[in-house]
């Protein structure tokens, strides 16, 4: 029968207990802050009503720990996860694709974390928060985006590595030293995966529900007040590289839609895109000046129309786009495109185009809707004194300069059902859409055809890698008059009423402004803007490097390093291989600098790991003696007697000189080993 238990025994259970139970909350604290760090940025993705939920569930699983209350039961886990599946489907009516997929993704591991009742529980916790990091990719491939996955890695490796040390623990400095190696050694491992991987072309998430996610950018359609939601806007568009030269500010033209149907409201494009697209090439004539040569990087968007500088050459000889270049200088596209494209354009900077217009297109661009009677008189009385079409349209212009227009970001609302009329001659304050609709209003009233150009004007060089950014905040729109013997020309009402707009970039002809708003107003100056630079510029070696590394990239860059013709089998050869090695290259390098143990001192470790269960561990720099001296007190008879022989052999064989009864004596401590555990 085994002796009663002493009472400093039953202490020291009750002090393990207690160690135990804080570690328990100190690891349970660390799962929930990576989690929590995981999830941060998908707060601003899904809805609002689900960014709500997780933070009470994680804050809820937080007070639960320190509280030491019980976990909730199983029915009230079932009742949470129908409500929120039950809010996915409204929100989404579906539980399928990118958004309802990962916001119920997000919602199941917030409620995995309220039932971690073993280890198995929170490495599925760990596995769920590795997916939705990946998931975040949908968003932003930015280098930001690059560092904070590396740190979410990180930081639930950390939380792997606590959970996973048994008995002795290590210091929180040990632990993320360990963490740190551990994913360093992956390193290599991921760039192999990376250069070799076969890359499948297309959109990262497949689903045909979430075609149109991308990006949206210039519509093709524009009335008054919808660009405001662009000018607000500090996105990238595109960038632009140049190769030979730079277009000065007032060259800067990035046409895109061309709108020329007008119903009394909105501006459309004439003739849909599509089959019934006109596809005859337009009779560019170049004047003067040589053509700008250019790489532009385009990134996802569900606009069929791709944006470059007046006026294209010839459509991009780009495969990957099946670009189409139109009578009316668009460069349309075969479809959304899902994934960032790189590609070579020529724009000639001085042209004519469309001098042998057909007469149908041109009384197309001459129609108008009833109504605005003193737009229609005004544009009357300049062409009884003004008959020739040049004539007309300076008059025009300067007319918008001489008279008191405002060029605002917030123009008034334009209520009356003339709504040219009340903006010509009542508010006179508007935005680029507002000048450039009255003014092509204005023109067709005299008879002139006229069209709506948008786009985006401007762009903003960085002085770090010289490379122009276009961002949404850019958009503009100006008009296209025909005139005899000359073609289109263009006519841009807002260089007339804000010249500081085309001169100087839309930030700074804003400058002071009150409709601007104060992200675009801090970025025009000082640290701020110097700190822009260099993020624009690493984010371009980013996306040229990283992000835009498809299929064509690869097998240039293999075909550099003398392996043409490859196909996803000799990829799939070759990763493996390169796997292999590496692999063996690390396990080599983790052998070798594995500090060696002695048999002895191996079976020595593994005693006092039997000893520590049973509520007493050995301290780091304590001795064989002092710790069996403090061991013996809490044994058994027999324990004791085991022990005493177990400590009385390890010294023998640590500190005595090895003879030929070394063998003997290391299976007799090997022995008293295995009698001594629980």
């Amino acid at each position: 029968m085994a002796s009663p238990l002493p009472a400093d025994l039953l202490t020291r259970k009750w002090s393990a207990r207690l160690v135990e139970r804080e570690r328990e909350v100190r690891d349970t604290l660390c799962l929930l802050g990576a989690v929590a760090f995981v999830l941060l940025p998908m707060l601003g993705v899904i809805p609002d009503w689900a960014s709500g939920a997780i933070v009470l569930l994680i804050a809820w699983r937080a007070w639960l720990t320190l509280s030491g209350r019980r976990l909730p039961v199983r029915w009230l886990l079932i009742a949470l996860m129908a409500a929120c599946g039950t809010g996915v489907l409204v929100q989404f009516h579906t539980i399928f694709g990118k958004d309802a997929g990962v916001t119920f993704v997000v919602l199941l591991l917030c409620l995995k974390l309220l039932e971690l009742r073993a280890r198995r529980d929170i490495f599925v916790a760990i596995y769920l928060s590795l997916f939705i990091m990946l998931t975040t990719l949908f968003e932003s491939q930015s280098p930001v985006r690059a560092l904070w996955l590396f740190c979410g890695v990180l930081g639930l490796v950390y939380a792997m590595v606590r959970v996973n040390y048994a008995a002795a623990e290590p210091s929180a400095r040990a632990k993320i030293v360990l963490a740190s190696k551990i994913c360093f050694l992956a390193v290599p491992l991921m760039i192999v995966l990376f250069v070799l991987f076969p890359r499948v072309e297309g959109p990262l998430w497949g689903m045909p529900a979430d075609a149109q996610s991308a990006h949206m950018g210039l519509s093709d359609t524009m009335q008054p007040g919808s660009f405001s939601h662009l000018i607000e806007s500090g996105e990238t568009a595109f960038t632009v590289e140049f190769q030979n030269r730079v277009p000065a500010p007032e060259q800067r033209y990035w046409r895109g839609p061309v709108l020329e149907f007008y119903d009394g409201h909105t501006w459309h494009s004439l003739h849909p895109r599509g089959s019934g697209t006109p596809n005859t090439a337009p009779e560019i004539i170049a004047e003067t000046g040589s053509a700008f040569v250019y790489r532009v990087t385009l990134g996802p968007t569900a606009r069929p129309i791709v944006t470059l500088l007046e006026a294209p050459l010839e459509a991009p000889p780009s495969p990957q786009l099946g670009a189409t270049l139109l009578p009316d200088l668009e460069i349309v596209v075969h479809g959304p495109l899902r994934e960032r494209t790189e590609f070579e354009a020529r724009s000639q900077p001085t042209f004519r185009y469309g001098v042998r217009e057909a007469p149908r297109r041109l009384a197309e661009d001459t129609l108008l809707p009833p109504g605005n009677p003193r737009t229609r008189a005004l544009a009357a009385q300049w062409l009884a004194s003004s008959p020739q079409p040049d004539q007309l349209v300076a008059r025009a212009l300067r007319w918008l300069h001489d008279e008191k227009f405002y060029y605002t970001t917030e123009p008034p609302l334009l209520t009356s059902a003339n709504g040219i009329d009340e903006f010509l001659f009542d508010s006179r304050r508007g935005f680029c859409e507002h000048y450039a609709g009255s003014f092509t209003y204005l023109m067709r009233a005299a008879g002139i055809p006229a069209r709506v150009v948008t786009g985006y004007q401007g762009g903003d060089i960085n002085p770090v890698d010289g490379v122009m950014t276009l961002r949404q905040s850019d958009a503009h729109a100006w008009v296209e008059v025909w005139m005899p013997d000359r073609g289109w020309v263009r006519a841009d009402p807002t260089a007339a009423v804000a010249p500081e707009r085309i001169e100087h970039g839309f930030e700074q002809g804003f400058e002071g402004s009150q409709g601007l708003t104060g992200a675009l107003r801090v970025t025009g100056r000082g640290w701020m803007r110097y700190l822009q630079y260099h993020l624009d510029a690493l984010n371009a070696d980013w996306n040229r490097w990283v992000v835009s590394y498809s299929s064509d990239a690869q097998h240039t860059m293999l075909k550099n390093w003398g392996i043409p013709d490859v196909d996803w089998q000799s990829l799939t050869i070759a990763l493996m291989a390169s796997f292999a090695l590496v692999a063996a290259i690390l396990a080599r390098q983790i052998l070798v600098s594995r500090p060696r143990v002695e048999p002895a001192q191996a079976l020595y470790l593994r005693l006092c790991e039997q000893l520590g269960k049973r509520g007493i561990k050995r301290h780091p720099n304590e001795g064989p003696r002092d710790y069996l001296q403090r061991v013996r007190p809490g044994l058994d008879d027999i324990s004791r007697s085991t022990a005493d022989r177990a400590f009385e052999l390890y010294e023998s064989l640590r500190y005595a000189r090895a003879g030929e009864g070394h063998a003997a004596l290391l299976d007799g401590l090997r022995a008293c080993v295995n009698s001594l555990k629980l």
